[in-house]
């Protein structure tokens, strides 16, 4: 048997629920992988940034193969660069009004009201070779999927506070464009011109 004294810091103690503690102790048979440990507590891994154990920084899939102290931090992205692309949301079924206020401040958020997870999976891993790509959920279950491997899972109910999480969780405030996008669709808005430009039906 395989003991284990687990530490998360503030941004990861969200998702322990009651099970809220300083330090978690575990046991278990066989081998873990810091991963799949750290999912069992409920956890996505698309929520952890840095790991240690034994105060030396591991990857994810390393494997427990002993009595051990690990230690887990929420994910940052860390500042983007300024003048680079900013990243392509896509949202769950839960989270419409979220994309609507996405695009209201310039972001190319991706949203359908029909689909299921395993389209969002495959859509996540097709695209992510595109451009940064981020998922937006609010299903931790879906988060934890193998083919997830940037995403955000939205803590808030409202839709304003969700808006202003992924903000905050990406820095995004400086990439900020209101009004540029449409907000049904999420495409680009162009100018008009005058009224001499617009057919009789658009004006």
């Amino acid at each position: 048997m395989i003991r284990t004294v687990i530490k998360v810091d503030n941004n990861l103690s969200f998702f322990l629920g009651k099970k809220k503690k300083s330090e978690i102790k575990l046991s278990f048979a066989g081998q873990r992988s810091v991963k799949d440990l750290l999912e069992s507590l409920g956890i996505p891994h698309v929520e952890i940034g840095r790991i240690k154990i034994e105060n030396r920084s591991v990857m994810p899939d390393t494997l427990i193969t002993r009595d051990c102290r690990v230690e887990a931090e929420g994910f940052n992205p860390g500042n983007p660069v300024l003048g680079s692309e900013p990243p392509f949301f896509i949202m769950d079924v839960h989270l419409g009004k979220l994309a609507v206020n996405l695009r209201m401040l310039g972001f190319d958020a991706d949203y359908s009201n029909d689909r299921d997870d395993d389209e969002l999976t495959r859509l996540t891993c097709s695209r992510n070779t595109e451009k940064r790509m981020i998922l937006l959920s609010c299903d931790r279950g879906l988060m934890m999927r193998r083919g997830i491997t940037a995403g955000m899972l939205i803590r808030s109910r409202d839709p304003i506070e969700q808006a202003a999480e992924v903000l905050r969780r990406y820095n995004l405030c400086e990439y900020t464009n209101p009004f540029t996008r449409c907000f049904n669709c999420g495409g680009l808005l162009k100018s008009a011109g005058g009224l001499d430009d617009l057919s009789e039906g658009e004006r």
